[in-house]
């Protein structure tokens, strides 16, 4: 929680600020964690498949691998960045691992289930919002107690205070030893999760390549009724609570266009060329994840620049380091086959 999400309009003031806000509010935001889940359920799938094919027991195997992801993850979460994603990947890799079991149309029916109870609970907010936008947008919904506390916390200096704040924010909001916490991921992240298993176990994402007009099409009219759900957020100006269902399912039609495009162009070998260092960085993620939090750490906690940086050089500190892990991944893949991280990881995973 700090300034931003209380009105972000009114905190970024030029223009240059608010229109790059708007673009990651429309394009950016929420719009890539659903693929994420989606590849995340697609690798157990593989996983479980290639075991199984040389004649072993996935089960064991994948469940070692997500106690270690729960481990990594909570060590993340509690002492370097609250928003760790990892815990919750473990969680529900470890629910979703049973389905292998099963005949594939049952992770579809799980998936859409636990997809409708979702939208059953974000439906009367979006239906109100629907019918009085400007209401949503009148709403005091001031956090500025609460602000203040964390800015003076965050940019002190005082690594315990700042390490038990990030604590207690990680705890109340990401960690999946969180009762309420685990129930609201298992409602909208699980389903992309079992999504990727059945579509991998379907054998389905093939037919991107194979019906190349029909996945066009319904791209552009996934992006098109996204970017218009996502920029009622901006139009009405909604606060945080109203903005939650035009965010998500705003995003997940992005998502969807994102995959389809991607997979379209990659079919043409300079793009796929032109691909090759993001590809490196996918083959050592993990290791990249943890390393773009003690980076960050460092700049905004050791440099004590949290809140003093525009959000232009925000977006300037995240290109850079970016660009420094393409140049880290390229040199490190020379030398090595396998990430740093991951190689730790696989050894907990296959006990060899």
């Amino acid at each position: 929680m700090n300034e931003v999400y209380t009105d972000p309009l009114d905190y970024f003031s030029t223009p240059l600020e608010q229109w790059s806000y708007q673009l990651n509010i429309v394009f950016i935001h929420n719009s890539f964690y659903p693929i994420f889940a989606f590849l995340f359920g697609f690798g157990l799938a593989i996983m479980a498949e290639n075991i199984a094919a040389r004649g072993g027991n996935f089960i064991p195997v994948l469940y070692r691998r997500m106690i270690a992801m729960l481990i990594f993850g909570l060590l993340h979460g509690f002492f370097l960045f609250y928003g760790d994603i990892l815990n919750v990947y473990a969680v529900l890799g470890a629910l979703a691992i049973l389905l292998l079991l099963l005949p594939n149309i049952v992770t579809l029916i799980v998936a859409a289930g636990l997809a409708l109870l979702y939208l059953l609970t974000l439906l009367p907010t979006i239906l109100a919002v629907m019918l009085h936008p400007n209401y949503f947008n009148t709403i005091n919904f001031n956090f500025e107690g609460k602000q203040n506390e964390w800015l003076h916390i965050m940019t002190s200096g005082d690594y315990s205070k700042i390490v038990h704040l990030n604590q207690s924010f990680f705890y109340e909001g990401f960690a999946v030893i969180n009762p309420d916490t685990t129930l609201s991921y298992i409602l909208s992240i699980m389903p992309f999760v079992l999504l990727g298993m059945f579509v991998k176990r379907a054998n389905i994402l093939s037919a991107i390549t194979q019906y190349k007009g029909t996945m066009l099409f319904l791209s552009i009219v996934f992006a098109i009724l996204g970017i218009m759900i996502k920029y009622s957020v901006i139009a009405y100006r909604l606060n945080p609570i109203a903005s939650d269902g035009f965010i998500y399912y705003g995003g997940v039609l992005l998502s969807v266009c994102y995959i389809i495009w991607v997979t379209l162009l990659c079919e043409y070998p300079i793009i796929k060329r032109g691909m090759h260092p993001f590809k490196l960085m996918g083959k050592m993620s993990f290791t990249l994840y943890i390393m773009q939090s003690v980076l960050m750490f460092i700049v905004f906690y050791v440099f004590s620049l949290y809140g003093q940086l525009t959000l232009i050089e925000v977006y300037g500190v995240a290109i850079i380091i970016v660009l420094f892990q393409i140049v880290f991944a390229t040199i490190y893949f020379s030398k090595f086959k396998q990430g740093p991280l991951e190689w730790v990881w696989r050894k907990i995973t296959y006990l060899k």
